[in-house]
């Protein structure tokens, strides 16, 4: 079960205290795009998005998109956001891609961090790479389709978290 909990478990992106993320030596930071950035639904980045990765570069960490969202969708974001690397179609739990980030942005497991929503997908693919995992409550409650089932799993995770006092939904570190 530890593969699937949260190294750090926020409310929204806004909330990550990026000096936590310094003291632990983070200088890469891979942003998953949907339900963690802005809602699945939601074409365009905002404001609040492009704040985020300014005050990120601000404290020497740099942003990368890694998303299961189709390429037209994930470059558009990196375009607008002013993001250099975006891997799209990650496959996510598979942990391919993260790897491939590490070695472009030549940083170790333990500089690295993943921001995401789900812990069938982001947590455990971030485990399975071994780099430093943030939960983020997803930025609506609707999902697609593909979503909804690794929802409902997620369901099954968190009981047990919270049968064992290991983490409890909604009980954020921020």
């Amino acid at each position: 079960m530890s593969l699937f909990k949260p190294d750090y478990y926020v409310r929204n992106f806004e909330n990550i205290n990026m000096d936590r993320l310094k003291r632990r030596g983070i200088k890469l930071l891979l942003c998953d795009i949907d339900n963690t950035l802005v809602a699945f639904n939601d074409p365009d980045s905002n404001e609040k998005v492009k704040r985020f990765i300014k005050k990120a570069r601000a404290n020497g960490i740099e942003i990368a998109l890694c998303s299961n969202a189709r390429p037209a969708r994930a470059k558009r974001f990196a375009h607008d956001l002013g993001v250099e690397k975006v891997y799209y179609l990650s496959f996510k739990p598979w942990p391919r891609n993260i790897t491939k980030a590490m070695k472009h942005f030549r940083v170790s497991r333990n500089q690295t961090a993943l921001l995401g929503d789900q812990l069938l997908t982001d947590m455990l693919g971030g485990h399975l790479a071994g780099i430093y995992t943030i939960l983020t409550a997803p930025i609506i409650e609707k999902d697609k389709f593909d979503t909804q089932i690794n929802r409902f799993f997620e369901g099954f995770i968190y009981r047990r978290f919270k049968k064992k006092n290991i983490l409890t939904k909604g009980d954020f570190d921020d």
